[in-house]
């Protein structure tokens, strides 16, 4: 078997978080405390649950509320950027990039889905490369800003990934991230409260997989050490749902007034270092 070893920090000592069915469980570093499921699942299994039936609620019911959750979004992003060419990583079924691309921006993607590339090709009239974004060979320094909505905590290897995108970003570029965050304690009690029951971190049967937990510390020590710098962590409020929209905003009040980071989401601001 082979030795398991934190993402992260390199570290080799872990604390079982949880367990789901044999082999896996969920594990927090010893050091740097990074939250993960060992042993990952089969990649052919994770692109089995994005299919066009986990698209249909986002083409369909949810699409105006989730078209203004991306032009808030994208309106923070122009405030901070000046248009120019962006890359969105896990681009889903395109919305994002097809908004972007309407306002000026020149728009390329990844995705690992193939229902949801072909989707956001035919959307976007733009080039969506099906897969990981390391496969894509992108040349270095072609981004002028690179976006990746709640995709870092799918990807098998956060570090890689964050590395890569530092090879492809321009110098004076910007990365914007969104992540769930682990720490997101009053959604949590409100789970408990109507369910009954804790919320877990991972089993195999969730709509969504997430292999990677991430904090606002373990987020922003993975940035430093891919290149990143002026890191700036907030709350994201990408939820389209009205009930958690409600938590979020109390979650994001909380912070604003203790510095607490408890709310859903974070949304991660950062500018790569010079080499």
């Amino acid at each position: 078997m082979d030795e398991i070893v934190c993402n992260l920090c390199g570290e080799a000592r872990f604390r079982v978080v949880e367990e789901d069915e044999a082999p896996f469980r969920v594990l927090r570093c010893l050091r740097c405390s990074l939250i993960f499921v060992n042993p990952q699942p089969d990649p052919r299994a994770l692109g089995e649950h994005y299919d066009g039936d986990y698209y249909r609620a986002w083409m369909g019911d949810q699409r105006e509320r989730r078209m203004r959750m991306w032009e808030a979004r994208l309106d923070r992003i122009e405030r901070k950027a000046q248009r120019g060419r962006m890359l969105d990583v896990g681009c889903a079924e395109g919305t994002f990039l097809e908004l972007a691309r309407r306002r000026g921006w020149e728009v390329c993607g990844t995705e690992f889905s193939a229902f949801a590339a072909a989707e956001a090709a035919r959307r976007t009239e733009a080039e969506i490369f099906c897969g990981e974004l390391h496969e894509a060979r992108y040349p270095g320094t072609s981004f002028d800003t690179v976006t990746l909505w709640h995709v870092l905590e799918h990807v098998r290897d956060p570090g890689a990934t964050l590395r890569e995108i530092r090879r492809i970003l321009r110098p004076g570029g910007l990365l914007v991230i969104a992540v769930p965050n682990v720490n997101d304690l009053l959604m949590r009690a409100a789970y408990r409260i109507v369910r009954g029951r804790r919320l877990r971190l991972f089993t195999r049967q969730d709509r969504e997989i997430h292999l990677y937990h991430f904090s606002a510390g373990t987020a922003a020590h993975y940035l430093r050490k891919a290149g990143f710098g002026a890191i700036r962590v907030g709350p994201d409020y990408g939820i389209v749902e009205p009930a958690k929209r409600w938590i979020n905003a109390a979650g994001a009040l909380f912070y604003y007034l203790s510095g607490v980071k408890i709310f859903n989401a974070l949304e991660i601001w950062a500018e790569p270092e010079a080499m």
